[in-house]
């Protein structure tokens, strides 16, 4: 049966591929690891890729699927993982984002999206950490907001409270990368600082508290008064918008001891937005 699925033919009891001098090796899992050894993981045989291993055993020998097997063993070689030498160009020198002095000089911001909409059709929030007090702002607004709307926000919660910074970092996102937004922070004196793709660290502290606040949404939100605790159900559409003020504050008070410069704002407390 196996001679002739795999057109096989006999000399001295020796099984050749057809039409080939390739010996055909059996499905015998011992030997055929023998072969890779040999042709790959002693001393002579270099510890060649897998192509090169490939080569030498295809001289000589035959059996299904050879290919991928050296592949795959090549791949999983403890030696090769160990020695092999990188390929990749040298990193380039770090490209450090400028530090702040003072409360609201730079300012990181990203959006939460996906979000259940809300009675005014809120759904997703504009989040802006102050690099230097790691203060927030969580904003409510859409997700199909304009570059127009989204400046209008920004002005409305923070040059309108904290002045204008001079520094602000995003992720790419198309809503700061239009000619209107640059425009406007060009009218406003402010440089638009795109973060560097290969710089991911800087918005590390952004992301935590954009993951903060997305875990805090999915869970019902709760409020306490002097006559007893209201709650708030995750499918109510009115959730997001009651809960947003409170994550606010539940987010910085939830900052670690080393992050609390948040007392060093200029209001010396904390903003709740409407």
């Amino acid at each position: 049966l196996a001679e002739k699925r795999h057109q096989l033919q006999w000399d001295n009891d020796i099984a050749y591929r057809k039409g080939s001098t390739k010996i055909w090796v059996p499905n015998y899992p011992p030997l055929r690891q023998l072969l890779l050894e040999e042709y790959h993981g002693v001393l002579y045989a270099g510890h060649f890729g897998s192509n090169k291993t490939l080569t030498g055993i295809a001289k000589h020998y035959y059996w299904p699927h050879l290919a991928e097997v050296v592949q795959k063993f090549v791949t999983s070689c403890d030696a090769c993982q160990r020695m092999k030498s990188s390929k990749q160009k040298k990193a380039g020198l770090l490209q450090p984002l400028p530090v702040p002095e003072q409360p609201w000089q730079v300012v990181s911001l990203d959006f939460i999206t996906g979000l259940p909409p809300t009675t005014s059709s809120h759904d997703a929030i504009l989040v802006a950490i102050d690099k230097f007090s790691r203060m927030g702002h969580f904003i409510p607004t859409h997700t199909k907001a304009r570059t127009g709307e989204t400046a209008q926000l920004f002005i409305r919660y923070i040059i309108s409270q904290h002045g204008i910074p001079t520094t602000l970092i995003s992720d790419r996102d198309p809503k700061f990368t239009s000619k209107f937004w640059k425009e406007l922070m060009s009218l406003l004196g402010t440089k638009l600082a795109m973060l560097p793709l290969t710089i991911r660290r800087q918005a590390d502290r952004l992301s935590a508290s954009t993951k903060l606040l997305s875990n805090s949404s999915e869970q019902p939100a709760k409020t306490r008064s002097p006559n007893g605790t209201c709650t708030c159900p995750y499918s109510s559409l009115l959730t997001t918008m009651l809960h947003m003020p409170l994550l606010d504050r539940r987010r910085s008070s939830s900052a670690t001891d080393a992050t609390h410069s948040h007392h060093k704002n200029r209001q010396h407390q904390l903003q709740i937005d409407p």
